[in-house]
């Protein structure tokens, strides 16, 4: 008895999407039925399934409401787990999960993401849509092996509609209008940067809101999109696929961009292609992970970027952190450290001796804090940092140039938010450090 055409087809789509070898084995009906009972009985699998998605359902729903950004999912001892949400940049316990239970709830993330189920030992990226109480979220699936089992951690994407307006992320007046001078330069070249969970794709979608979307052609390459915008040419990096930064960014040259977005720099061809696009009048925006603004271009320069070509080309510099903020029915009045009052002098902030504490209140969840504002530097290129850019000065050389050109460091804004008593000084030194005045 032969095997038939439509078997091997079947069988090659088998292979693709498991990744696994598969051999075509012809049995009676009653073998297949039997086996798949001893593997699979239903309905211990049906009761199963059924908890996994109702704990499932509640882990949404507790993360959707507490406006965590990130669950993490993770491995304990004897194949448990527990589940923390990340509020305003602090996890926070939600449950424990029993053993067997933890290995279902991670199995049906990963089919609901669309990952390879019978892969544990690689890390996995995959995405989703969650709908509570009629409204959509995507949410990005990221798994790793730990110790025999998975850890999965979920991100929940941007939706268009939330996304605030650049006069609502927290930046002080001269310092929005240092920053909107540099996006609507011709030719200009944006860098937003800071650590993973500073902010910095909020920032970047603000600011690309205030362009006329209607009569310029903005693009993008992104990995991944982390907010649909409608009128932007969205494209997602899939190296799989050999969609790299470099071959997306090349693709778009054809398609005569006026405004680009490049979701981060990370490597020198990514860098070189850029700074060519600036140089021809494309306008351009994207991220980096530097310290501060002042390292910006030493780091665009780490990652292969000519130092005469980015003197020319760099426009704005932007660095920025999450400070939560204080929860407004409990917060306490205490008083600020001598140190805070010295870097108001020096920068010419006024700050009081008095400030403001966290204590906690059932309208925090007893955490003391309630949201997150943005603490921001603005570097605007001009032509004596160009010239200190070019000569190879060091960040605090290059400071110095800075700041008789009006330039601020962070802490300095950070402090302008303890001062209006929106934040503690103890929460900007979960981030800053004086130091970074010197």
């Amino acid at each position: 008895m032969g095997v038939s055409v439509e078997s091997d087809e079947l069988s090659e789509r088998l292979r693709q999407q498991t990744r696994k070898d598969i051999r075509t084995v012809i049995l009676p009906v009653r073998e297949i039925r039997e086996a798949l009972q001893r593997l699979y009985p239903p309905a211990a699998a049906r009761e199963s399934d059924s908890q996994a998605a109702l704990v499932l359902d509640e882990i949404f729903a507790a993360a959707i409401e507490c406006y965590a950004c990130d669950v993490h999912i993770e491995p304990t001892e004897e194949r448990s787990g527990r589940v923390r949400l990340d509020v305003d940049g602090v996890l926070q316990h939600d449950r424990v999960l029993e053993s067997g239970l933890y290995e279902r709830v991670v199995s049906l993330l990963k089919v609901r993401s669309n990952m390879n189920t019978g892969e544990s030992r690689l890390p996995q990226d995959g995405r989703l849509s969650v709908t509570f109480d009629g409204r959509g979220f995507d949410v990005r699936t990221s798994t790793i092996p730990v110790g025999g089992l998975e850890k999965i951690v979920l991100r929940f994407l941007q939706r268009f509609d939330l996304v605030p307006d650049l006069e609502q992320l927290g930046m002080s007046g001269e310092m929005l209008g240092r920053f909107q001078r540099g996006l609507r330069r011709p030719g200009a070249f944006c860098v937003i940067a800071g650590p993973t969970g500073s902010g910095k794709s909020t920032t970047s979608y603000a600011s690309l809101q205030t362009l006329d979307l209607g009569r310029v052609n903005v693009c993008s390459v992104e990995d991944p999109i982390e907010c649909r915008m409608p009128g932007i040419s969205q494209i997602a990096v899939n190296e799989r696929a050999g969609v790299t930064f470099p071959v997306a960014l090349r693709a778009l040259f054809r398609q005569n961009p006026h405004q680009l977005f490049i979701g981060e720099m990370r490597d020198a061809e990514t860098v070189e292609i850029a700074l060519q696009a600036s140089l021809t009048g494309i306008s351009l925006l994207t991220t980096l992970h530097a310290r501060d603004a002042l390292r910006v271009p030493a780091r665009l320069v780490e990652l292969g970027a000519e130092r005469s070509t980015l003197a020319s080309s760099l426009t704005t510099c932007v660095s920025q952190r999450l400070i939560r903020m204080l929860c407004r029915r409990c917060k306490l009045k205490s008083s600020i450290s001598s140190q805070a009052l010295a870097v108001g002098r020096r920068y010419g902030l006024t700050v009081g001796i008095d400030a403001w504490e966290a204590q906690g209140c059932d309208a925090c969840d007893f955490s003391g804090f309630q949201g997150r504002i943005g603490a921001f530097e603005v570097l605007e290129m001009k032509a004596e940092l160009g010239a200190s850019m070019e000569r190879g000065d060091a960040p605090a050389e290059l400071g110095k140039v800075a700041f008789g050109l009006g330039y601020r460091p962070m802490i300095v804004d950070a402090l302008r938010h303890v001062a209006a008593g929106v934040t503690s000084e103890a929460e900007v030194l979960r981030h800053l450090s004086y130091e970074d005045a010197e």
